[in-house]
C-alpha cells in the first residue's frame, strides 16, 4: 500500500492535476476546450492559482510519495480559523486573470458557480476541491491510499466531506466512499455540463 504525506510542492501537485484533467474531464473540456492553442498552459495556470490559494489559506494537499496521486482539501467557509477577506478573494481572481489567457472568462465563471452553489446548511465538514491520479499511475493503489487517508482525517478531525464531482464516473467513485448526491446539479453557463454536489456527514451525524 502506498503511504501518503502532505505536501506544499506546488509544481508537482499541479503537474499531476494537469496531466489527469487534460485527458477527458468534461468540466475541463468546457473550461479550456480541446484545440485551444496552449491549452495545457492555461489549464496549468488556473490549477496553480487555485491550489496556491487553498494552500495559502488553511488548505492541505495529500499526496503519494511520488506525487502521482493528489487530493487537495480546504476548510468549509464556516470552518475556517481565519475568514477570507475581500482582498484575499480579489487577489485570487487577479491571479486567475493573469494566468489563464482566453480561458479567463470560463475559469471565473467556474469559481462563481462553485461559490454561489456552495451549500450553507451542511454540518461541519471539509471541502474536497481537487482529486486526481496521474494517468501513468492508474491501476495502482494511489487512489485507495488517498481516499483511505481522507477518511482517516475526517474521523480524526470529526468532519464530514463535501465535493463537486465533475463527471458521472467520479460521482460513482465518491458514492463508493459513502458520499451521497445532494441538491441540484451545478450547471455551467452555455453548456450541458454539470457538476454533482456530494456530501458525507461527520462521524455519528445522520445524513
Amino acid at each position: 500500500m502506498n503511504e501518503v504525506k502532505t505536501s506544499t510542492d506546488l509544481d508537482a501537485i499541479v503537474d499531476t492535476l494537469t496531466a489527469a484533467f487534460l485527458e477527458d474531464d468534461p468540466v475541463v473540456n468546457w473550461l479550456v476546450p480541446p484545440g485551444t492553442p496552449e491549452r495545457e498552459r492555461y489549464l496549468r495556470g488556473f490549477l496553480r492559482a487555485w491550489v496556491k490559494f487553498m494552500l495559502d489559506h488553511e488548505g492541505t494537499a495529500i499526496v503519494t510519495p511520488d506525487h502521482s496521486g493528489v487530493l487537495v482539501w480546504e476548510p468549509s467557509p464556516s470552518g475556517r480559523k481565519v475568514p477570507l477577506t475581500a482582498e484575499d478573494e480579489e487577489a485570487f481572481l487577479a491571479d486567475i486573470a493573469a494566468s489563464t489567457g482566453p480561458a479567463e472568462k470560463r475559469c471565473l465563471q467556474l469559481i462563481e458557480a462553485l461559490d454561489s452553489n456552495y451549500p450553507q446548511d451542511l454540518p461541519r465538514h471539509g471541502h474536497v476541491a481537487l482529486a486526481a491520479v496521474h494517468p501513468e499511475a492508474r491501476g495502482t493503489d494511489a487512489r485507495t491510499a488517498l481516499t483511505d487517508e481522507l477518511v482517516r482525517l475526517a474521523v480524526s478531525l470529526d468532519l464530514g466531506g463535501y465535493c463537486e464531482a465533475s463527471s458521472e464516473r467520479n460521482a460513482l467513485l465518491w458514492e463508493r466512499l459513502g458520499m451521497q448526491r445532494i441538491g441540484e446539479p451545478i450547471q455551467l453557463p452555455e453548456s450541458d455540463v454539470t457538476l454533482t454536489p456530494m456530501f458525507i456527514p461527520p462521524p455519528g451525524v445522520q445524513g
